[in-house]
């Protein structure tokens, strides 16, 4: 049967780094997992997949050292539960995390049916014994609840996944809670668009510095999944995947879901408020500090630091173009975001499954891989989706200005490239069969790599040179007819690839080696000067 498959929701408290946040899973903290999957219903349509949803997550939580959430063993998956035996399983789990002591990271899975309340109200898991009389009275399974009941045990880090249908049936509201007794404070949602939920925290109670949420749904709640265990499957193999936190997961987890078969797409939207570096199910990567996202279909961004630095190219730069400004000093006034990557064909294929972005050819039938960018975009095409962008994560994209750009391409370095003077195969991607100045040659490829295919500049961005032509807001003459590009692309000679060169084209004009990055504005809350 169709479910609205997943709502998502991740409690994390407490994520400050742990001694091994940067390393190999081993000693560590204590790590709890309470596994429950709810098929076969008396008052609803029985679900087939969720007891393979269950065991898939349990043998995932156990290979990366999770124990049972009973305390000891391996996790494993309880089935079938009635209301008052979710209950006593949630106390138990919370007893289970505050034994362990203030460093325990806990993992809630349920899969099975859900329900939000009425409109705006919260969403609920179900357990078997239930019929739709019952659902109203029974408070104590809401997410809501349930996230308060395990944060109160004082564990360090609750992750909890919820499995489940949305659907709003016409039952009395249960609103979400504005105040709690749970130190730590309240969590008042917001709803947004697309179903998604922005966490806001109540100046009453406040939390610990070192306390965060994530909240995130498999699927916006105007979308169908079904209930044939795609997204369990796929964040299973992501609990496994080494060299990542837990947002790093679960953007993985989203851009996959988002590049499924027609047939079973379901588009994960979710929001956070973490503080400080995620934890990590096996180990973390150490560059992956200090990005973050707006939501599950954000691209991944990081803050440039504003200050002043040399752009442009002087009359002595090989291959500088006649349209190039002369050297000179610029001054970034106020820090900004900037992708970390270009956008990827993940990211644009959400936004097209929306229908808020034309369906383009890319190279995704070459290459099925969800972190190839996004190509054939024309300026036009990238209002579109930042548009889409703004209205799912409720923050203001845009395009970097010529000047940002080259500014966050530089990194501080005056030379022609961010990494010297010269270029070599191993830097980026372009047409390697082409010299700069004497440089050393290689096979053409002739396609573009994963966004983030070499390493990042001196601010951690990917890819600024080669790959694929980036589009700027700015234009390169009076009437705005041709807007410019930066950056060179993998078609591209190497001297394309300078940090001062810039490319025009129409507004409206696609070609294969084009793409995009985003940028935006610093809120006053987010540590932007």
């Amino acid at each position: 049967m169709l479910r609205f498959v997943l709502l998502l929701a991740a409690l994390v408290a407490g994520l400050g780094l742990s001694p091994m946040a940067h390393g190999q899973a081993g000693a560590r903290e204590p790590r709890l997992a309470l596994v429950i999957a709810n098929g076969t219903y008396r008052g609803f349509d029985r679900l087939s997949a969720t007891f393979d949803d269950g065991e898939r997550i349990s043998a995932a939580l156990t290979a990366t050292g999770f124990v049972d959430g009973s305390g000891t063993g391996a996790v494993r998956t309880r089935r079938d539960l009635t209301a008052a035996q979710m209950e006593a399983e949630f106390a138990a789990f919370r007893a289970a995390l505050a034994a362990a002591g203030p460093e325990a990271f806990g993992v809630l899975y349920f899969s099975g049916h859900g329900v939000a309340l009425g409109a705006g109200g919260d969403v609920q898991m179900v357990p078997v014994d239930a019929d739709k009389g019952d659902l109203a009275a029974s408070a104590s399974l809401s997410r809501s609840a349930v996230t308060r009941t395990l944060m109160s045990s004082g564990a360090r880090n609750v992750l909890v996944v919820l499995d489940m249908c949305r659907n709003v049936i016409a039952l009395p509201t249960l609103p979400v809670a504005t105040d709690d007794n749970v130190t730590g404070g309240a969590a008042i949602e917001v709803t947004g668009s697309k179903g998604l939920k922005r966490v806001l925290r109540s100046a009453q109670n406040p939390i610990r510095p070192d306390q965060g949420y994530l909240v995130a749904f498999s699927t916006s709640a105007d979308q169908f999944a079904f209930d044939n265990g795609i997204f369990s499957k796929v964040l299973a193999e992501e609990i496994r995947r080494p060299q990542q936190n837990i947002a790093d997961a679960m953007k993985r987890v989203s851009d996959r879901v988002a590049m499924a078969k027609a047939a079973s797409f379901q588009k994960p939207t979710f929001d956070y408020g973490l503080q400080g570096q995620p934890p990590c199910f096996v180990s973390c990567d150490p560059a992956s500090g200090n990005r973050f996202y707006d939501c599950a279909n954000c691209p991944w961004m990081r803050i440039v630091p504003g200050g002043s630095a040399l752009v442009g190219s002087p009359s002595s730069e090989p291959g500088r173009g006649k349209d190039e400004p002369a050297q000179q000093r610029v001054a970034i006034a106020r820090d900004f975001a900037l992708g970390v990557y270009e956008v990827t064909v993940a990211e644009w294929t959400a936004c097209a499954r929306d229908g808020a972005c034309p369906k383009l050819s890319n190279w995704a039938a070459d290459n099925p891989n969800p972190l190839i960018p996004a190509t054939s975009i024309s300026h036009d095409d990238a209002l579109a989706f930042l548009s889409w962008l703004s209205r799912q994560s409720g923050r203001t994209y845009r395009l970097p200005t010529d000047a940002e750009w080259e500014y966050a391409s530089r990194a501080g370095a005056s030379s022609a490239f961010p990494w010297g003077d010269g270029i070599s195969p191993s830097d980026a991607n372009y047409d390697h069969t082409a010299r700069y100045q004497g440089s050393a040659t290689s096979p053409y490829r002739g396609y573009p790599e994963a966004v983030s295919g070499y390493p990042p500049n001196g601010f951690g961005l990917y890819q600024m040179q080669g790959n694929v032509w980036e589009w700027t807001s700015a234009c390169l003459d009076a009437a705005c007819r041709n807007r410019a590009l930066r950056g060179g692309s993998f078609e591209s000679v190497p001297g394309e690839l300078r940090s001062a060169n810039r490319f025009g084209l129409a507004a409206t004009k696609r070609r294969d080696d084009v793409g995009l990055r985003v940028a935006r504005d610093l809120e006053a809350d987010e540590g932007g000067g």
